[in-house]
């Protein structure tokens, strides 16, 4: 798999980082805006990649066939969009978008194209998410699922101050439900699949984002409670409550480094990430789906994000979040690059 990399935020560096854990993937080149010239630079020269600064010539002339998205969040569907229109298979990070609507029009284009379409996120690649996986039938009937992902950022002083930067701006689809709970969401609707019943209850800045909140997901006889802040800092954990025995996670279950399981049987180590959470197993899995053709699993995954989608929307819906552009995606006249 050779890797076209747009982007030079943290994200793409602990990407390049992780990456050469592997063996079949290789970043070959790497797309910055203008501004960022100089950052592009020294990553192009330290990885040894080739530097583009203009999107479409770097989709046109990038000897590359899959795309790393690793931008802002609102920029996520229109990057990804003319990646599959170039004929480009496209890893896109969290959120995969900011609406379900523009999620069905990614997978549509991809699946029309016979292209490969992944959202990065650990959770389901986890090896530790695949023990629970596994393993959730051994503590009987779910009734109750906390989750906690909670770490000040470190850009809320500024923001306190009143400086916007798009970890907390709607204009750039940030905030606490699209860039931390989104894992927490992700993890349970994987085990438990789309709610009957959504609420979100948000604690929100000066400007409407939310900087931190509990997102209420309702299933037949379970509750699930996913909470996550920006604006302040706790242990992170989780905790899946059954009839026979529970789960608990530690840690945030975006890296799901370690969990721990209590049944009849007792407590015991239930499984452990040995490569310490890094993202060098979901891009394994993304290079092996491309390499033996297996599109079922990456249409079940992209049906999954399309899910979360589903429920990140409707928890804004519910607390009155409004992102730029929630009212159209205006199909016709979108923003060309």
């Amino acid at each position: 798999m050779k890797i076209g990399i747009v982007g030079n935020g943290m994200i793409v560096t602990q990407m390049l980082t992780d990456v050469q854990q592997t063996e079949a993937i290789c970043p070959v080149s790497l797309c910055v805006r203008p501004k960022s010239v100089d950052t592009g630079k020294r990553l192009a020269a330290q990885y040894g990649m080739e530097l583009f600064t203009d999107y479409q010539d770097f989709l046109k002339n990038g000897e590359f066939d899959t795309v790393y998205i690793g931008v802002i969040n609102s920029e996520h569907f229109r990057y990804t969009e003319a990646a599959l229109k170039a004929g480009k298979h496209v890893i896109c990070e969290k959120p995969f978008t900011v609406k379900a609507e523009e999620a069905n029009i990614l997978k549509e284009s991809a699946l029309k194209n016979h292209l490969f379409l992944w959202e990065a996120c650990k959770v389901p690649y986890s090896p530790v998410f695949r023990e629970i996986q596994g393993e959730i039938g051994n503590v009987g009937h779910i009734s109750l699922i906390q989750c906690n992902f909670s770490k000040i950022s470190s850009r809320f002083r500024r923001y306190e101050k009143g400086e916007v930067l798009p970890a907390f701006d709607p204009k750039a689809a940030g905030g606490c439900l699209m860039d931390l709970n989104v894992y927490n969401i992700r993890f349970v609707t994987e085990l438990l699949g789309r709610p009957k019943e959504i609420r979100y209850f948000a604690n929100r800045g000066f400007n409407g984002i939310d900087t931190s909140g509990t997102a209420v997901l309702s299933y037949e006889g379970c509750q699930a409670v996913c909470s996550a802040a920006k604006d302040s800092t706790s242990p992170s954990f989780a905790f899946l409550q059954g009839t026979e025995g529970c789960i608990r996670v530690e840690g945030p279950v975006s890296n799901l480094l370690k969990a721990e399981i209590t049944d009849r049987q007792g407590t015991r180590l239930l499984a452990e990430d040995r490569e310490g959470g890094t993202l060098a197993g979901e891009f394994r899995e993304f290079e092996r789906q491309l390499r033996e053709g297996d599109y079922e699993s990456c249409r079940k995954a992209l049906e999954n994000s399309i899910a979360v989608m589903e429920v990140l929307e409707a928890c804004r819906r519910y607390a009155g979040i409004q992102f730029s552009g929630d009212q159209e995606i205006s199909l016709a006249g979108r923003k060309r690059f």
